[in-house]
């Protein structure tokens, strides 16, 4: 059977839209009626809400809202530092996963790496005691956090920064 355009049958090709992982920034296409959907990133598996950058996200903030509640420098039990702190999912929802990051630069003021730290699964108006490594020997300051979960970024409030741990690394 061969249709031709008379036919009465419509044919579209459909529209795409790219985004990104809210993990792990691998880039993602679809269709932009996916727009909202939860899917399973290709390249880390962990899952994602499909948004369409620079537009409004397709889930308002309050629905999956992260706050900081403390953040310090800190070493473990085998004297390695990290940055510790408290966070708290301050939303109705229980979220498949959380995520804190932090941009590490040297007494300069220059970037020398980043660090973060993942919580699968973090319920509704639970907390979560994180701690994010820094293996940077330079690092002795730390962006304000960067929060994320499978609906993407979130968490505008702004916390102290840790001070220096320059004195606690001469101890």
């Amino acid at each position: 059977m061969t249709l031709s355009p008379g036919d009465g049958i419509m044919m579209t090709r459909m529209s795409k839209a790219n985004c990104y992982c809210n993990f792990c920034s691998s880039p993602m296409r679809f269709e932009f009626c996916r727009v909202g959907e939860t899917v399973n990133c290709f390249n880390c598996g962990m899952e994602t809400v499909l948004f369409i950058p620079g537009l409004a996200p397709p889930y308002a903030e309050e629905q999956y809202g992260l706050e900081v509640r403390e953040m310090k420098w800190g070493k473990n039990q085998f004297g390695l530092r990290h940055v510790e702190g408290v966070v708290q999912n301050v939303s109705s929802k229980n979220l498949d996963w959380a995520r804190i990051e932090f941009i590490l630069s040297d007494k300069a003021g220059v970037a020398v790496g980043s660090t973060s730290d993942c919580l699968i699964s973090l319920p509704a108006k639970a907390t979560w005691k994180f701690q994010a490594p820094v293996i940077q020997g330079e690092a002795v300051c730390v962006s304000d956090p960067i929060l994320t979960c499978e609906y993407g970024r979130t968490g505008k409030a702004k916390v102290p920064r840790p001070p220096s741990p320059v004195s606690s690394r001469a101890a």
